[in-house]
């Protein structure tokens, strides 16, 4: 007898046996060869169960719904069989049969055991002025083409935030096919594509040759764009100079200094509104993001979209300190990287964590236009998620 199929599409190594299984309070408690052991829950383990009728095996979705399980089902035994997979039998007659792999990637609580990072993403490495010579520049034409090229791009947003691809066309089309290779273009109130150049009728303060102090992209949509691209057609005027920053590197050095602005700028809600005559975008939260153990998931900072605040004055008080602050960071010279891009180059970059700005320009001494465009973040961290099964696959 082989171990079971998995109710989903990913591979599961055995790195841990199981040792032994006995019920629990209706569910069942593993214990593990390095010492770790856990309580699975009856109906977790129940509605993923790999078997036909539960899970279909072409979709790999669930067949069996929640409301026709019992709700009062408990585990009436546990075993380990001989190919060490897991055999449950339930209060309504039936049995269940689990890989082991499994088990041990959705253990709940997992306990005495070494902590294990249960979605196997690469890690985020925050930089600093420092990465100016360590930013990811990658040749367009191979990214392009797919293969390990494009991979190391998509890993480069993802643990960067941002990387550059160099060696493109200057032409219009490039910005309409090669973002779309890591998913879908967003469409916004600025269109699926947008030129950043000086314009005499702007509706942003993108399109004029000011100097842009950094910020984020659209912070005023409920869904803030993850992933913003922007392909240099021409970069001739004097200025124009492209300005980074690492948002996760600035909200942890606001944090280590300033604690109690931290938490004014992390818990107090801010409303980000756009200006515009034909459309009304506006939404509120607070301006750093955090999950639910406290890390940083995004920044909400546009320094000219800012509405009124209406909270009491204190809070007002400790968020214009915060905001203040955190401009103070980020003119700080190793708090940014400064690079200039030529024609061909394609800047891009997490909008929901790097900030980007520029320096002012002179239109008259030349053309500087840039060709934009967004596409959500969770296509970035789907590709990466495959590229990983498909590494785990080969291991099998």
């Amino acid at each position: 007898m082989a171990l079971p199929e998995t109710p989903d599409f990913e591979t599961y190594p055995v790195n841990q046996a199981l040792v032994s299984a006995m019920v629990e309070r209706g569910g069942v408690r593993l214990q593990w060869a390095d010492g770790g052991h856990c309580l699975y829950h009856p109906m977790t383990l129940r509605e993923h169960a790999p078997d036909p009728e539960t899970t279909h095996p072409v979709t790999r979705e669930q067949s069996l719904m929640l409301i026709d399980i019992p709700a009062g089902l408990e585990a009436t035994s546990a075993d380990i069989d001989g190919e060490g997979a897991l055999h449950v039998r339930w209060s309504t007659g039936e049995g269940s049969r689990f890989h082991p792999g499994w088990l041990r990637a959705h253990a709940p609580d997992l306990a005495g055991a070494p902590e294990e990072d249960r979605d196997p993403m690469p890690s985020r490495v925050t930089w600093a002025s420092g990465f100016a010579n360590q930013l990811p520049r990658l040749h367009g034409p191979d990214v392009v083409a797919g293969g390990e090229a494009r991979e190391a791009w998509a890993e480069a947003l993802h643990v960067w935030g941002v990387a550059i691809l160099e060696g493109l066309d200057a032409t219009s089309e490039v910005v309409e096919t090669v973002p779309a290779l890591l998913g879908p273009i967003r469409e916004t109130n600025f269109g699926k594509f947008f030129d950043v150049i000086s314009k005499p009728d702007a509706d942003s303060n993108a399109y004029t040759s000011m100097a842009l102090p950094l910020h984020v992209d659209l912070a005023t949509r409920e869904s803030m764009p993850g992933l913003q691209f922007l392909h240099c057609m021409s970069n001739e005027a004097d200025g124009g100079d492209s300005i980074l920053s690492d948002g996760l590197y600035l909200a942890e050095c606001l944090r280590a200094e300033a604690p109690d602005l931290f938490e004014a700028l992390s818990t107090v809600p801010v409303t980000a509104a756009s200006k515009a005559k034909s459309t009304d975008y506006r939404w509120t939260t607070p301006i750093i993001g955090t999950d639910d153990t406290g890390a940083i998931s995004e920044i909400r900072w546009n320094p000219w979209l800012r509405a009124p605040m209406k909270a009491s004055f204190e809070d007002v008080d400790k968020v214009y300190r915060g905001l203040r602050f955190l401009f103070e960071l980020s003119e700080r010279p190793e708090s940014r990287v400064v690079t200039r891009l030529r024609a061909g180059d394609m800047l891009s970059f997490d909008n929901r964590r790097v900030l980007h700005g520029r320096t002012g320009y002179d239109p008259s001494t030349g053309e500087r236009r840039l060709r934009g465009c967004y596409v959500d973040r969770e296509h970035l961290t789907s590709s990466l998620r495959i590229a990983e099964r498909r590494k785990r696959a080969a291991l099998v």
